[in-house]
């Protein structure tokens, strides 16, 4: 179900640009986007940070 989500998401692409830059999922990378809370790693802040750079999120939250 998230998965068809996430391809009729219209930044489909860039959660997936994110997810091979940060070596992780784009089921990760599109929770981050939409508020869900996944477990913290090393690069989660870095994903928050561009998300919001690209105006995809308003706001980060750690």
């Amino acid at each position: 179900m998230i998965l068809l989500k996430i391809f009729k998401s219209s930044n489909r692409s860039v959660y997936f640009k994110l997810a091979r830059k940060y070596n992780t999922t784009v089921w990760k990378v599109y929770k981050l986007a939409h508020g869900k809370r996944v477990r913290l790693t090393g690069s989660t802040g870095d994903i928050l940070n561009e998300l919001k750079a690209l105006n995809i999120i308003r706001s980060v939250r750690i």
